[in-house]
């Protein structure tokens, strides 16, 4: 009596195999994930490096006058905007419309500015720039950003949006890609610099909450 041929695999053969594959995937997965992440790094810093280009040219069209001043609609919506990245993914920016440098002109950026509880008229020195004042009265006065600004020190004019509740970001970390006057972009750690510092997150979610 001629025995049938074997077909197809045992449960040890079976079990076996996905083990193989599993051990694969988890010695590989990593490896993946902090390519992709690479990759979306590399993706949004020439989508922000794109933007200022874009926001350059309507500066030269005169749809953005650079001796404008925008008010708290405007900086609250440049705040938190999404920015495409390509292949349908995007990520949260953090846009600044007058020129901040330090933690502390932050602080006076956000509650005159953003803060939603901040409804008293803005004001303006001589030359046009913004009189902000911090929670405590301080007064800090910023000048309005220039797209592409070559003049003496650079500074920071847009980044990846960074909150203390990692929900609210698109890359779900702290710290990201920042933009800078001069158009280069670089990536900075959390906490290191300005604008990737705890008081920027901290009042970036308190933004996010109203």
């Amino acid at each position: 009596m001629k025995l049938r041929e074997k077909k197809g695999f045992s449960l040890v053969e079976t079990l076996v195999v996905l083990a193989i594959i599993l051990i694969l995937m988890a010695l590989y997965l990593p490896t993946l994930a902090k390519a992709m992440r690479k990759a979306k790094e590399v993706a949004g810093k020439e989508a922000l490096r794109q933007s200022a280009i874009g926001k350059f040219a309507d500066v030269a069209n005169s749809t953005r006058p650079g001796d404008s001043r925008p008010g708290r609609d405007e900086a609250r919506d440049a705040f938190r905007q999404s920015l495409d990245i390509g292949k349908g993914d995007s990520m949260i920016v953090s846009e600044l419309l007058y020129v901040v440098r330090s933690d502390d002109e932050f602080r006076a950026y956000y509650h005159t500015l953003l803060n939603p509880d901040n409804n008293e008229p803005l004001t303006y020195s001589d030359g046009g720039s913004l009189n902000a004042y911090d929670e405590f009265g301080a007064l800090h006065v910023l000048e309005r950003t220039e797209v592409l600004d070559y003049r003496g020190a650079t500074y920071v004019m847009a980044w990846e949006f960074i909150s203390t509740n990692l929900g609210e970001t698109s890359s779900g970390t702290l710290g990201g890609t920042v933009l800078y006057s001069d158009g280069h972009t670089n990536y900075v750690r959390y906490p290191d610099e300005f604008p990737m510092t705890r008081t920027v997150a901290e009042l970036s979610h308190a933004f996010v909450a109203g």
